[in-house]
């Protein structure tokens, strides 16, 4: 059995859905992969060989992604994250990010996504043993934005983030001029939702990071 799972929640783009997993079925080495749908929306995503279907209730992004967690993590050392709009170019690229999570026992890793680069973890990898002790994999007031910037902080807090330059996971976002602004970009750059997730994430930051971390962080270190 692979000790990684890969899940994308995708909603209202098929084709790229398509052409992700493609490329993560040419690329992955020790990898599941699994695609997170809507109720309402998957009946437009046809059937993929090699690829795990789950459908649920309208979660939203952040959402699904914890409900999926929380249901699979016992089965995996790692779980990966990325977009529908993500396209991995890099050969054994999990193995190569799940390396220094070996080694330390624990951790969080993530690849270049020749958009953000190190700025910001738009995919990650992280261990089960961090999920499950949370409870989540993002913080669940989260919608949309803002998970990578808790990616990117907490791994900092616990001295456990590792970027993998030559690990790419090209991020195809229409802010790097590599898609077209579709429905799905409006609703999740909103101002609504922005404004909404800048303030949960505040509040996580203020609030229960620090607990959180203390309590990872001796979980992890056993």
């Amino acid at each position: 059995m692979n000790t990684n799972l890969v899940i994308i929640p995708a909603r209202g783009r098929p084709d790229k859905a398509q052409v992700a997993f493609d490329a993560l079925k040419e690329h992955s080495v020790i990898s599941d992969l699994l695609i997170g749908l809507d109720d309402d929306d998957a009946d437009n995503y046809p059937e993929m060989e090699g690829v795990i279907r789950e459908v649920n209730p309208r979660l939203r992004m952040n959402g699904t992604l914890n409900l999926l967690v929380k249901k699979y993590q016992d089965k995996y050392e790692t779980i990966s994250f990325m977009g529908d709009d993500h396209l991995v170019r890099t050969t054994e690229w999990d193995k190569k990010l799940y390396e220094s999570i070996r080694t330390r026992g624990f951790g969080i890793s993530y690849g270049n996504d020749l958009f953000q680069g190190e700025n910001l973890p738009t995919m990650v990898m992280m261990s089960t043993n961090i999920s499950k002790e949370l409870g989540f994999f993002a913080p669940p007031r989260l919608i949309h934005l803002y998970m990578d910037n808790f990616w990117k902080l907490f791994g900092q807090v616990l001295s456990c983030l590792d970027y993998n330059p030559d690990v790419i996971v090209e991020h195809m976002h229409y802010m790097a001029g590599k898609s077209k602004v579709d429905a799905g970009y409006q609703e999740v750059n909103s101002s609504e939702i922005g404004n909404h997730d800048a303030e949960a994430f505040r509040e996580y930051c203020t609030h229960q990071l620090k607990e959180d971390a203390i309590r990872v962080m001796m979980k992890v270190s056993q």
